[in-house]
């Protein structure tokens, strides 16, 4: 599994299915919300990721998806600041990239700090901020496939076999593969928004990744108010104020 070793509060099983539209086929993939590992065997080059907004306009050749079920370990945002590495408040400024790691599709984001509420950062990272990391996302579909196992053909039960899409070089190029979380991670791209994020510490390329996707990355409104994805509202909360 891509992430290895789990929070012992959040450690959870996803149960998910890749929706194909040009095939029937699901596949099952077990992916931990929120983990500290990340496997060493990433690479980090331009077959592996996509930049962000070069896939604007592209035909999807189809989607990933994945059902969680983490409702009850994240149900309480104490036990998300108590599982958090580092838990701070800031403002998304950019996505950077979209990239594979097992099959599952990571974004890259840059965010500005304007308080660490847990944990310890560089004075350079609290000066320019910090990279985060989190499910969900679009690659080219020619990034998609260099960087996942080509899928078997199958024999059904007739005894007729069906044979893997095989996709031509201009429809690798020209048609993206997306994955949204069913909690995703509602970015509110408005710099003049702040989020709080609650972060696993992991090893490079991913120092920082986002817990629980949406239970993890939190607007607070104007009374200084975190956002509570489970009863869709706000709510104060006794770790951070606004003084």
């Amino acid at each position: 599994m891509k992430k290895g070793i789990l929070f012992a509060v959040l450690a959870v099983l996803m149960l998910g299915v890749v929706a194909c539209s040009n095939q029937d086929e699901k596949k099952s993939i077990n992916s931990p919300a929120t983990s500290k590992s990340v496997s060493s065997s990433m690479k980090k080059d331009n077959k592996n990721e996509t930049i962000s907004g070069t896939t604007a306009g592209m035909k999807t050749a189809f989607a990933i998806s994945f059902h969680p079920n983490y409702i009850e370990a994240v149900s309480s945002i104490y036990k998300m600041y108590q599982a958090a590495d580092v838990v701070l408040v800031g403002k998304f400024e950019k996505d950077n990239k979209s990239f594979v790691d097992h099959d599952l599709i990571e974004t890259e984001s840059h965010m500005k700090i304007t308080k660490l509420l847990k944990g310890t950062l560089t004075d350079s990272e609290m000066k320019n901020g910090i990279d985060i990391v989190y499910y969900g996302g679009e690659v080219t579909l020619d990034t998609y496939l260099n960087n996942t196992p080509p899928a078997p053909d199958k024999v059904d039960s007739n005894g007729i076999l069906h044979k893997q899409k095989q996709y031509s070089k201009q429809e690798r190029e020209s048609q993206k593969v997306v994955f949204k979380p069913e909690q995703q991670a509602n970015k509110d791209k408005d710099k003049n928004s702040e989020i709080m994020v609650f972060l696993s510490r992991n090893p490079a390329p991913n120092n920082y990744f986002v817990m629980g996707d949406a239970f993890g990355y939190r607007k607070i409104n104007n009374k200084g108010e975190v956002f509570n994805p489970i009863t869709n509202s706000y709510e104060k909360v006794n770790f951070y104020s606004t003084n």
